[in-house]
């Protein structure tokens, strides 16, 4: 008997922490009470040893901020206020304390010599709030239960805690995930709101090239700047940029086709019986692919990229890229890629589809992404617990959606890693 209460007590407790676990996510609110309460001290404990004040509204800093603010696209922090606050003191360094409040050294600004470098730094500390940073250390160092996090119940010996928890992670930094995580997000924000991402590997040079700097310390220290890090912006920025030339390139093609095609051939019977009649094999990839299809290799810019092509038919275009993910440190894994595109997509206002499509030697993983009246279908494959990345990107003629859609699911399924 003593048995079966038990075993009810543990049932009970799981379908409370599951009931509170959906009442949490569906929770608002950007920043927890909790987080509140630790900026309030922090900054209080700032403000006693520096003499703090805020940007007046006509100031660089001031406008820097309120301009990406009005690009955040996170439904959750999309309404939330930032807010800069100066400190009077040569030590180079910047910090985010939670609740919004972004700490900026006059040591460091001194530093910056373009409004791009300054909107980098401050859309990276931006990057920590919205990734949620803070509290996710503040979580898994405290093992804060949900009853906790609901009803707000903290002693004040709790509240020192995780003052100092707080206090801890802004001295000895992020971890380097953490910083990818941020720097991602700045340079996503900063295209948004029209600066250049260059800045914030610019704002990575300078303090590179000022390491010698005792004070500068104080940042490397809470920042982090190895070489690795240069290289993985300089990376993903080009990466993005190339993606917007070449959706720029496809929108102009696509309205010149549209233009050139008469009524009749607009209202001609779909062929459904093209067939596979083409074989693509480079390094170890191979896959079949319809001879109506224009396959041109592109020049690779990226070291981890092996080829890419571009693909070229009516109703249809899209790209194949294979990648080399064993010396990368961050979204090594197809998974992790396939993650990262759907939430990106998701938060630029996209209806979203994601598809684990079974596989016994592959993992194929599917995304459908409707967005202004386009439709796309992008694929991340691998082999299992394999380094190498299949990726395949098409862009579908919506009036042909029916044909399209079933000649991609075919070539899906000839795909083969020899």
């Amino acid at each position: 008997m003593k048995k079966l209460n038990l075993t009810s007590k543990k049932l009970f407790t799981l379908i409370i922490t599951l009931f509170l676990l959906v009442f949490l996510s569906l929770s608002t609110a950007a920043f927890s009470n909790y987080e509140k309460d630790v900026a309030s001290k922090l900054y209080k404990n700032l403000e006693e040893e520096y003499e703090i004040t805020e940007f007046d509204q006509q100031s660089l800093e001031y406008k820097t901020l309120k301009k990406l603010e009005a690009n955040i696209i996170n439904r959750k922090f999309k309404n939330e206020e930032f807010k800069l606050h100066h400190i009077d003191d040569k030590l180079i360094n910047a910090y985010y304390i939670g609740d919004g409040n972004i700490m900026l050294f006059e040591g460091l600004l001194q530093k910056l010599k373009t409004e791009d470098q300054l909107a980098g730094l401050v859309a990276h500390e931006m990057g920590h709030a919205v990734e949620e940073h803070l509290t996710e250390d503040l979580e898994r160092n405290m093992s804060l239960s949900i009853l906790n996090i609901l009803f707000n119940h903290f002693t004040e010996n709790d509240y020192q805690l995780m003052t100092n928890i707080a206090q801890n992670l802004i001295a000895n930094g992020y971890s380097r995930e953490q910083e990818q995580e941020s720097d991602i997000y700045a340079v996503d924000l900063m295209l948004r709101s029209g600066y250049d991402p260059d800045g914030l590997i610019e704002l990575m040079k300078i303090f590179k090239e000022n390491s010698h700097n005792v004070k500068l310390l104080e940042f490397t220290q809470t920042h982090p700047i190895p070489d690795s890090r240069i290289d993985y912006l300089r990376e993903y920025i080009a990466e993005k940029k190339s993606k917007s030339t070449v959706k720029n390139k496809e929108e102009s093609r696509e309205i010149n086709e549209a233009n050139q095609k008469t009524t009749n051939q607009e209202n001609s019977q779909e062929d459904l019986t093209v067939n596979l009649d083409n074989v693509f094999k480079e390094h170890n990839i191979l896959f079949s692919y319809p001879k109506e299809w224009t396959l041109k290799k592109e020049k690779v810019l990226q070291k981890e990229v092996v080829f890419k092509y571009n693909i070229e038919a009516d109703n249809l275009s899209g790209g194949i890229q294979l990648e080399d993910l064993s010396q990368k440190t961050f979204m090594q894994t197809a998974k992790k890629q396939f993650i990262y595109t759907a939430i990106t997509a998701e938060e630029n206002g996209a209806k979203v589809k994601k598809n684990n499509i079974e596989n016994k030697k592959l993992d194929i993983y599917q995304i459908e992404i409707i967005q202004d009246n386009q439709l796309f279908f992008e694929y991340f494959i691998s082999e299992k617990n394999e380094q190498q990345l299949l990726k395949l990107r098409f862009e579908i003629n919506r009036a042909k959606q029916n044909q399209q859609t079933k000649l991609i699911d075919r070539l899906i399924q000839t795909i083969r890693f020899q």
